[in-house]
């Protein structure tokens, strides 16, 4: 119960973002039914979250739903509060296993930001900079960030993307893209091969935390000959997922939760 320093108007708005992140997606009239508020109240709190760009509204039924700038919000928290430090365990464990360059990276609006990485112990090897930033929807670790999206999510979130064509690999489309996400929630890691960059292989996996949220992502880099050279190349998927799994797991999250989605 709010105590007496409380704003009311203030405690009404997050209840409001609080039952649109249960429900996903309602209207005026039944958010006001549902939180026996006034319509007027809901109509000015939602109008006021819509303008700040914490609330989009579906152009088709008319809904609301809460925007990713809550997202962005958290995964900026989890990035200065020590992600990086609490993965290093994990990407230290697979890069000596692998010896191949371990990646660490958040969803920035549409692009995956690197927060953290370990290079190859290998004299060539895929070197990428921290704060860069990459496209989602032609790189390992941008599929993996939004595979768990819901299919509409998706699409608002690409909406205005351009899909180019950094080599022939490159998925052209949406719907191409949605296709492959599907996958990625099926066998629990995604792939990029030779999509962003020619001659590199990249295998990545969602970090979720206890919400059941994907919060990072962890890849695999290595140059494209020396994974199609390598004889256990089916295991590096399956060594990368796990990873991302136990990691996930000391975060709060419970891999119960998706087991239908990892098969």
């Amino acid at each position: 119960m709010p105590d007496k320093k409380t704003l009311q108007s203030v405690v009404r708005t997050f209840t409001v973002l609080e039952l649109l992140d249960e429900y996903g997606e309602l209207g005026i009239t039944e958010i006001s039914e549902m939180l026996s508020f006034d319509k007027s109240t809901v109509f000015r709190i939602i109008s006021t979250l819509k303008s700040l760009g914490y609330v989009v509204q579906n152009p088709f039924n008319s809904k609301y739903s809460n925007s990713y700038k809550l997202f962005e919000i958290g995964s900026n928290v989890a990035r200065k509060t020590g992600l990086p430090q609490l993965a290093y365990p994990f990407m230290h464990e697979l890069s000596k296993a692998t010896g191949e360059a371990v990646n660490l990276a958040v969803r920035d609006g549409t692009k995956a930001l690197y927060i953290s990485k370990i290079e190859s112990t290998d004299t060539i090897k895929v070197c990428m900079n921290l704060g860069q930033t990459i496209p989602l929807y032609c790189t390992a670790l941008g599929k993996s960030l939004i595979a768990f999206l819901p299919e509409n999510g998706v699409r608002e979130l690409l909406r205005n993307e351009r899909f180019i064509q950094y080599t022939s690999n490159t998925i052209k489309d949406i719907e191409t893209l949605l296709r492959e996400l599907k996958e990625v929630r099926k066998l629990g890691y995604s792939v990029d091969n030779e999509e962003h960059i020619k001659n590199i292989y990249c295998i990545g996996a969602p970090v979720f935390d206890v919400s059941d949220n994907v919060i990072a992502a962890l890849s695999l880099a290595l140059p494209k000959f020396r994974f199609d050279e390598n004889p256990r190349r089916e295991d590096l998927y399956y060594l990368v997922r796990d990873t991302a799994r136990r990691f996930s797991c000391t975060l709060g999250w419970h891999d119960n939760m998706k087991l239908e989605a990892f098969g």
